[in-house]
């Protein structure tokens, strides 16, 4: 089988990264009402709320998982196939510790939610079935996540998006069936993740044996010096995952303590397509990792620079319309996919969304520098730099909603937008100058690219702001005809202003290189 160009394997890896969003977008687009109004507004904010205790837990075991891929990445290009193997195994036994660990945590944990949490009486024994099978689906994932470093080894990630694609089907078929047959429960959410997360273990490991066969499994094949070492690294990542908790992982425990259940199921709601926008942001920089880390593990610098420049401009062109366009028509969005919703709750809504969405505006540009700090292994200083954030973030917002006399609904603001503008100024002055350190070029190389990021923004949303005020959205059938003519002219702008002739052509060879390859046989 022949080596595809790290062109076309890019162009692959972002087509599948933008699928994978539109899948879980569409299926929230459709599920989200139906849970709304099947459980009821307070119920459905207890699904993002064990989610989010799943993002606690992640704290711990991302100490040891979210460096594997770059490490057994780095030894495998290097061609030490051996030590990539004894990374791989090492892990693998590390994570079955962790498994199990977990699983008694999280048992004492789902005993005793009722007490930790503010929970309706009426719903404690769901709640309490919904959290225990979230902590399960999370265990799985935990012994999941080794096997997962295949595709990322082998630049090959449009597998891990196939494979979401067809967990999110697989979960969205359980729910259906689930409440067709059944009287509607809270847990069947929690139920059908954990069946796809079970379809996830499978296919992992099936594909690990299929890209991957040279790094065999072996119990045996264990050394601890390794897990030390993965650890030493790994930390940071804990200590940034535990940063981005006190950014936004705390949004809604703290809204279920301070503001209780129907503002937590609000904000819950809010946050829906905001989560989903970040983790596209997220799985689009995910995309270029992998090629960062071959040109470092080749000591190819020069390559590198000029593909943090080129793949920043990228994902700026990706993100730019989906964010003007949330921004611009979100009333209107959330008045036609909410429709049991009064005005007033339509309101408090979108205006938490467009308070969590203003970050997005900032990491858009920069998300993907941020991956070098991985590839470098230069954790330390941006995870101190975030943890400082992400306390600072916590203590205003445990401030402001409990020392002043704010109304409930400007306190959830408050607890939306805090965080939000502190990663803003995070992304605008920390991250390019950061990333130009670790390249040691000049402070200033980056922000060319991001003052032209938002410059697109501004312009794009200009034109949806115009579209907006002579467009009647009154119907769905209307909402999407503007929509997709404002998309359109969208990115015809977005591409002229962020692209010069050179770069243009680099996209155009980037994305047709299949069809040419295929024409040429």
């Amino acid at each position: 089988m022949s080596t595809k160009s790290t062109g076309k394997q890019m162009s692959i890896n972002i087509i599948a990264s933008i699928l994978s969003f539109a899948v879980t977008i569409g299926i929230n687009f459709f599920l989200t009402p139906y849970l709304v109004s099947s459980l009821g507004t307070e119920a459905y904010g207890f699904i993002g709320l064990a989610n989010n205790f799943v993002q606690y837990a992640t704290i711990v075991t991302s100490a040891l998982n979210s460096m594997a891929g770059r490490f057994i990445s780095v030894e495998y290009h290097r061609g030490d196939i051996k030590r990539a193997t004894t990374l791989f195994n090492s892990v693998f036994i590390a994570d079955l510790f962790l498994a199990a660990v977990m699983l008694v945590a999280s048992a004492g944990l789902t005993l005793y939610i009722d007490v930790i949490l503010n929970v309706p009486a009426d719903l404690v024994t769901s709640v309490k079935i919904t959290f225990a099978l979230t902590f399960v689906t999370y265990i799985i994932s935990i012994v999941t996540a080794i096997f997962t470093t295949a595709p990322y080894v082998k630049n090959r990630l449009e597998i891990n998006s196939i494979r979401s694609i067809i967990s999110h089907l697989i979960k969205v078929a359980m729910i259906v069936a689930l409440f067709s047959m059944f009287e509607a429960k809270l847990y069947f959410i929690a139920l059908a993740s954990l069946g796809s997360g079970v379809f996830l273990l499978i296919v992992s490991i099936s594909v690990k044996k299929h890209i991957l066969p040279e790094i065999k499994t072996n119990l045996r094949d264990f050394e601890f010096k390794m897990i030390k070492a993965l650890i030493a690294s790994g930390v940071w990542m804990s200590i940034s995952q535990l940063s981005a908790t006190l950014l936004s992982g705390l949004d809604l425990l703290i809204c279920n303590l301070t503001l209780g259940a129907t503002l937590m199921g609000l904000m819950s709601i809010a946050k829906t397509v905001p989560q989903s926008i970040a983790v596209l942001i997220s799985t689009l920089s995910g995309v270029f990792a992998p090629h960062y880390t071959i040109l470092y593990a080749k000591n190819d610098m020069d390559s590198l620079v000029k593909e943090v420049n080129f793949t920043s401009k990228v994902q700026s062109f990706i993100m730019t319309v989906p964010l003007a366009g949330f921004i611009a028509f979100g009333n209107e969005f959330y008045t036609l996919w909410q429709p049991t919703k009064t005005a007033e709750e339509i309101n408090i809504i979108q205006i938490i969304s467009v308070l969590t969405t203003i970050m997005y505006l900032f990491t858009a540009h920069t998300q993907a520098l941020t991956m070098l700090n991985s590839v470098f292994n230069k954790l330390k200083v941006p995870v101190l730099v975030s943890l400082g954030i992400g306390v600072a973030s916590t203590l205003s917002v445990l401030l402001i909603v409990n020392f002043t006399d704010l109304s409930p609904a400007n306190k959830a603001f408050v607890i939306a937008g805090v965080s939000s503008l502190l990663m803003s100024l995070r992304s605008l002055i920390f991250v390019p100058i950061y990333s130009a350190y670790l390249l040691k070029k000049k402070r200033t190389i980056f922000y060319p690219t991001i003052f032209r990021g938002w410059i697109t923004f501004g312009v794009v949303f200009a034109i949806f702001f115009i579209i907006r005020i002579f467009a009647p959205m009154s119907s769905w059938t209307s909402f999407i005809i503007v929509c997709f003519v404002a998309g359109i002219l969208g990115y015809l702008v977005s591409v002229f202003i962020l692209f010069n002739k050179a770069e243009l052509g680099k996209l155009k060879n980037t994305l047709f290189k299949k069809l040419k390859i295929k024409h040429s046989k």
